[in-house]
Formats: C-alpha cells, sequence, structure tokens
C-alpha cells in the first residue's frame, strides 16, 4: 500500500497507465458506453479507439461514481484483484499439490514482478488473477458439478480474457481434466461449451469490434493486434538475447529463475509428468502468443506477467522436494530481496516525470478545459496529454517547428503548443509565450 495514492508518474510504463486512464476519466466525464471507449490524443476526432475491452477502466469509472475521479483509484482496484488473485493462487495448488508447494509458489508470485505490476493501472496482472480465481472455480465445478461454480468460472475467465486477450494461456491447462475418465461427461461437456462461449465473444471484441471501431471513427490501430508469425520470428531473433533476457530475468530476477531451473530438474528427476504438463501447457501457449507480439517483451515487459505464475508453481512444486524447511526458507528470503530491490524504484516519483502532476494547473491558468492543445512528448506517449486534462495531438518536437503542420492543426481547431522541455526537448516557437516555467514552455497559436 506503500505509495498506492501516488500518481502514474514512476518511470516503468507511466503511458501505458495514463493510455488507460484516458479511457476511464471519459467514461466518467463524456460517456460511460463501455463498448466506445475513448483517447483524448486523437486530436480533433471524437476519439473513440478500439483497444482492450475496459472492464478495468469501467470498475473504477463505478468507484469514481461514489468518491469522485482519482488517479489512485485505478491502482486500489488492481491490488485489490491482484491480492484475490494470490489468495486463489494458493487454494488452487494446495488442494492438488499440498501445502508445500502453494506456500513456496505463492511466496515466488509475491515477490516476483507480479509485486510491480500488481500497484499499476494496467490490465496484465489484473486480468491474469480473474483467470486464475476463475481457474479455481472451473476445477470446483469439475469435482462437485455445482452450476454455480461454473457460473462463476464463465464471468470472471471472460473478464479476464476481454481485458488481455494473453491471459487465455493460464486457462489451457482446463486440457487435462477432460482426460479424466474419473469426472462425469455432462460436467466435462458444459465446461467445454461455455469455454467456447468465451472464445467466441474474445474473438468478436478484438477482431471484429476493434477494427470497426479503427476503421468507423477514423482514429487508426491503436490498440497493437501483433504481427505474423514469421514476422515475430524475424524480430524475436534479431534481438533474441534481450527477449531471452526478459524471461529469465525479469520474472523473479536471477536467483529466483535458478529456484525455476531446479525445480524443473526436480520434477523431472522425479518423473512428476502431470506436474511438468501443468506448466508446460500455459507455458507453450505464451510463447506462441509471444511470437505474435515480435521483440514487443522487450520494451513492454509486462508481457511476461502472464507467465510467472506457471513459472512459479514449478519453482515452488521443485522446492517442495527439499526436505529442509530451513533451506526453502533461506531460498525464499534470498529470492525476495533481489526481486523486491530491483522493484523498489517504483515507489520513488522522479523529476521530471513528477512535473506532469502540476501541467493541467498551468493550463488551467491559460486555456479552456476544452481547448485542443499540441504536446511534444512523441506520437505513442499520452501521459503529458492526460495531464494536461486536455486533447489534441501528440508530436515528436521536431515537427513543432514545421510551419505547415502547425498551421494545419491551427485549421483543425489547435490553439495552444506544449512544451516539456526537460522531459523531452526544449524549442523556441514562433508564437507568443502565454506560460514559462522550469519544466514547461506554453505557445499561443495566434
Amino acid at each position: 500500500m506503500y505509495g498506492i495514492t501516488n500518481p502514474p508518474l514512476e518511470v516503468g510504463h507511466n503511458w501505458r497507465q495514463t493510455d488507460g486512464l484516458m479511457i476511464t476519466r471519459n467514461l466518467y466525464e463524456r460517456d460511460a458506453s463501455i463498448f466506445y471507449p475513448t483517447v483524448d490524443v486523437a486530436g480533433d476526432l471524437t476519439g473513440i479507439v478500439g483497444s482492450e475491452f475496459p472492464i478495468l477502466n469501467y470498475i473504477i469509472y463505478l468507484f469514481s461514481l461514489i468518491v469522485g475521479y482519482e488517479h489512485w483509484l485505478g491502482r486500489l482496484v488492481v491490488l485489490i484483484t491482484a491480492s484475490i488473485g494470490i489468495l486463489y493462487f494458493h487454494k488452487l495448488i494446495k488442494r492438488y499439490f499440498g501445502e508445500p508447494s502453494a506456500f513456496n509458489a505463492t511466496i515466488l508470485l509475491l515477490v516476483s514482478f507480479w509485486f510491480s505490476y500488481s500497484r499499476k493501472i494496467i490490465p496484465d496482472a489484473f486480468a491474469a488473477s480473474l483467470c486464475i480465481i476463475s481457474l479455481y472455480y472451473a476445477f470446483m465445478y469439475l469435482d462437485e458439478g455445482k452450476v454455480y461454480r461454473l457460473f462463476l468460472f464463465f464471468i470472471l475467465a471472460l473478464m479476464g480474457c476481454l481485458s488481455k486477450i494473453m491471459v487465455a494461456t493460464i486457462l489451457t491447462i482446463l486440457v487435462f481434466p477432460l482426460f479424466n475418465s474419473l469426472i462425469p461427461l455432462q460436467r466435462k461437456v458444459l465446461l467445454s461449451i461455455f469455454s467456447l462461449l468465451i472464445l467466441v465473444k474474445v474473438c468478436w471484441w478484438y477482431f471484429v469490434w476493434v477494427p470497426y471501431l479503427n476503421a468507423t471513427y477514423g482514429y487508426g490501430s491503436h490498440f497493437f493486434m501483433g504481427m505474423s508469425f514469421s514476422q515475430g520470428l524475424d524480430y524475436i531473433f534479431q534481438d533474441f538475447g534481450l527477449v531471452m533476457k526478459r524471461l529469465y530475468n525479469n520474472p523473479f530476477k536471477y536467483t529466483g529463475f535458478a529456484a525455476f531451473l531446479a525445480g524443473v530438474f526436480l520434477i523431472v528427476k522425479n518423473r512428476q509428468w502431470l506436474t511438468l504438463g501443468v506448466f508446460l501447457l500455459p507455458f507453450l501457449a505464451f510463447l506462441v502468443i509471444l511470437v505474435k507480439t515480435g521483440a514487443s517483451i522487450i520494451g513492454d515487459t509486462y508481457y511476461v506477467i502472464t507467465v510467472i505464475p506457471a513459472m512459479a508453481f514449478i519453482a515452488g512444486r521443485g522446492l517442495a522436494y527439499i526436505n529442509n524447511k530451513k533451506i526453502v526458507v533461506a531460498i525464499l528470503v534470498i529470492v525476495g530481496i533481489e526481486s523486491i530491490a530491483a522493484q523498489i524504484y517504483d515507489f520513488r516519483l522522479r523529476e521530471p516525470y513528477k512535473s506532469l502532476a502540476t501541467l493541467e494547473g498551468i493550463m488551467d491558468t491559460v486555456s479552456e478545459r476544452n481547448d485542443l492543445i499540441v504536446i511534444n512528448s512523441g506520437e505513442h506517449n499520452p501521459t503529458a496529454m492526460y495531464f494536461s486534462h486536455r486533447r489534441g495531438w501528440t508530436v515528436a518536437s521536431p515537427i513543432m517547428q514545421d510551419s505547415l503542420y502547425m498551421n494545419d492543426l491551427k485549421n483543425k481547431g489547435c490553439k495552444y503548443a506544449v512544451l516539456a522541455t526537460k522531459l523531452f526537448e526544449d524549442l523556441e516557437l514562433k508564437y507568443p509565450m502565454v506560460h514559462k516555467s522550469e519544466y514547461f514552455k506554453v505557445y499561443k497559436l495566434e
């Protein structure tokens, strides 16, 4: 909970957080339709754009109706959901593999990269948690046959997969009970039907509705839909070392990865093939999806969140074969210290990012809330626009010195140009300056 009320300005992926928060704030201030997510960086267009299904955004919006809109409500929603997901992760492993495996795996998941992203307003840990909880209810339904558990699986898994399509890889382990002859056929058929419904709804959103929104409202492909497998492989092999580093370094750092490898070795040595399969199926499914994203994992490190539960499970299961509890505790402590220390930077907001929290106040002194503006934050970074609480264009700095381009923006209704001088680049524009401070310059486009 430390720093949970911080604005989303930590160095790691503040752009990804503000990208989602724009949608949330527009649900609160403009249009509460969940089927038409709206961003603020579409210039003079409506801003309606294809994106991940905004379930997380809508939950934050509902909380905002009660207490008013605040950035940090998103952090709290994700943290609560991820914490419940941790509980069900433990319950699920304990039921089928015993308490020692569940305890070890849960501690490893808690201190992994999951720790950092359970505090960020990004749907990855949120969606993965929903799928983990849904798995518990799916297995409970198969064991006991209570229909309400099947319904809970359906709702939670659907919400998780719609929020982040990659987390569907977590659900692949449901293949195993389908081959269990002790489970009644009717239960397996019903679970398969509801799983198929989830697949249909997720495919409709991402492959029908998202392209429709992009084509109809003209903003283009705001949401990355991946690339062909051949292109993805080419990109991965071009940066193969860095891609592999994301897999062995990011989840638990080096000591944690060593524990993971030891877990694989001990499980193979003890011929625990079902345990190995429970890990391999979601892991291999993750690798397939990873190829579709190319080398995006190098910059977008949150992709690895999806596979961490499977890696934590195999490492925790392997540690359970060590009879000396003191050795196990020592390993968990060492992994925890290294992993948390590597994520401690998320608790601090640094300049010049911290200065963006003042931008809305600055703009309120020189412009109206509905004025369109242009900011030199780069084409794909919405953070400065979000904190200005305006709409408009985000561009690379040099293009703001192109008089033809700037005249075109004026004709489209743009009234102000904002330079984040220390965060991006300092320029001199040929327009009246209406504000100058240590971190910002604001020009009126006359």
